[in-house]
C-alpha cells in the first residue's frame, strides 16, 4: 500500500466536501500539521484515525484504502445482481439516469 494513494484519496475527499485542512484536523481531533503529512504521503494514519477520516469526510475507510479499481470489481458484481432481473425498459431508464448521475458528479468535482 502506498501513501501518496491514501494521501490524494484523503485530499480528494477533503476537497470534495469543500473543508480545509484545518478544519478537518478540528473535526478528527488531530493538528493541522498531521493533516498535511497525511496528504503529503509523508504519515499513514492508524486504524482510528483512519475510521475518524472517513467518517469526517463523509466516506468509508475502504474508499480511503483501497483503489478504484478494486473497489469497481466489488461493485460491479453487486451491480450485476441488482440489474440482471430488469425489464429491458427499466435497465434503459437506469442506464440514462446513471450517465446522467455520472456527468453531474464529473462536473462538480472539478
Amino acid at each position: 500500500m502506498q501513501n501518496t494513494m491514501i494521501s490524494k484519496r484523503i485530499q480528494h475527499y477533503r476537497r470534495l466536501a469543500k473543508i480545509t485542512q484545518e478544519q478537518l484536523a478540528d473535526e478528527v481531533g488531530a493538528s493541522d500539521t498531521y493533516i498535511r503529512k497525511l496528504e503529503a504521503g509523508d504519515r499513514l494514519p492508524s486504524l482510528d484515525m483512519l475510521i475518524k477520516l472517513s467518517k469526517a469526510l463523509d466516506t468509508t475507510p475502504n474508499h480511503l484504502l483501497l483503489s478504484a479499481s478494486t473497489l469497481g470489481k466489488n461493485l460491479g458484481s453487486s451491480i450485476h445482481d441488482l440489474l440482471s432481473d430488469c425489464t429491458p425498459s427499466e435497465f434503459v431508464i437506469l442506464y440514462e439516469n446513471m450517465a446522467h448521475l455520472k456527468g453531474l458528479l464529473r462536473e462538480q468535482m472539478k
